[in-house]
């Protein structure tokens, strides 16, 4: 008679996490919007993975090999395929590298679910590895909302990287308290998640376009699930600002209700040496879905000119 005894499962592990999308299931459903959204990418395109210190980044390319590069570094939370709407005319002026941001909901993957980028500079060092892995000296970035502190961290850590800066709403321009106002909900919600809760946030991060939320609030709906292992977007100093030398455009959106106030935040943009700034009134967080045809053209105009 054999020895061995039967297997038995441990209900820890039946019940342990997946890293980020916290279920197979949550992963296998936000996959499946994504890899919906690359169908729909208006452009030729491919994809791969560039393996950096903290793991796996998923690139999605488009654009002449040619061309100048250029970079896209996507808000929290979605992942690449969010600049589906402008990424027409970027990619027939730059080749585009559509970066999912390591440890947010994409299909990048953390090597140590413990290791992951927490500051500006530990992002930058992710970034370097990207631009190794992709032999890149230095290139422009456009960047949105969380993208856009991990930008113009990158744009004062490495300032030789950044060719020329957009950034579209971007986290680290409001002050100390309109940050909080964002984060404390977030917070909160993890602690005692409620649909009510969640669809103020959702609110909040898309605003009221008809085309933002048929095309990310089912995203979003699932997102409120996962637990994503990324840094806290906050405030960048005034004098730290002072420190990009890139020439850079800041587009606001009037009826962002992440960033607050966009005169607010333009007056802390003036703070960046020549910075040029475009406020649109109507247009929510994600400006480059609810009006994509200025920002491409403002976009293409920056980087061509």
């Amino acid at each position: 008679m054999s020895n061995t005894e039967p297997h038995t499962t441990n209900d820890k592990d039946v019940r342990e996490e997946l890293p980020v999308f916290r279920s197979e299931e949550i992963r296998t459903q936000l996959m499946a919007i994504y890899d919906e959204a690359l169908r729909r990418w208006p452009v030729p395109f491919e994809t791969f993975f560039v393996p950096t210190r903290y793991g796996n980044t998923h690139v999605i390319a488009c654009g002449d090999p040619a061309s100048p590069p250029l970079l896209m570094l996507h808000l929290a939370a979605v992942g690449g395929f969010v600049w589906s709407s402008i990424i027409a005319p970027l990619s027939d002026k730059r080749r585009v590298y559509a970066l999912d941001t390591i440890g947010d909901v994409g299909k990048s993957e953390l090597t140590d679910p413990s290791r992951y980028p927490k500051t500006g500079r530990e992002y930058t060092a992710w970034l370097d590895d990207v631009h190794e892995r992709l032999n890149i000296t230095r290139a422009d970035v456009v960047a949105g909302s969380m993208g856009g502190w991990i930008a113009m961290n990158h744009a004062i850590y490495a300032p030789y990287r950044v060719r020329r800066l957009v950034l579209l709403g971007p986290m680290g321009l409001p002050a100390w308290r309109t940050t909080l106002a964002v984060l404390v909900p977030f917070a909160w919600y993890r602690v005692r998640p409620t649909e009510a809760k969640f669809d103020r946030i959702i609110f909040r991060s898309l605003g009221e376009g008809a085309r933002v939320n048929r095309e990310f609030r089912p995203w979003m709906k699932i997102m409120g699930q996962t637990k994503p292992l990324v840094g806290q977007p906050i405030n960048i100093p005034a004098r730290r600002l002072g420190m990009i030398k890139s020439r850079t455009l800041v587009i606001l959106g009037g009826k962002d209700g992440l960033i607050g106030s966009a005169t607010a935040a333009a007056k802390r943009a003036r703070n960046i040496p020549g910075c040029e700034i475009e406020i649109l009134p109507n247009a929510g967080h994600l400006m480059s879905v609810d009006e994509p045809e200025f920002v491409s053209a403002r976009i293409v105009n920056l980087l061509e000119y």
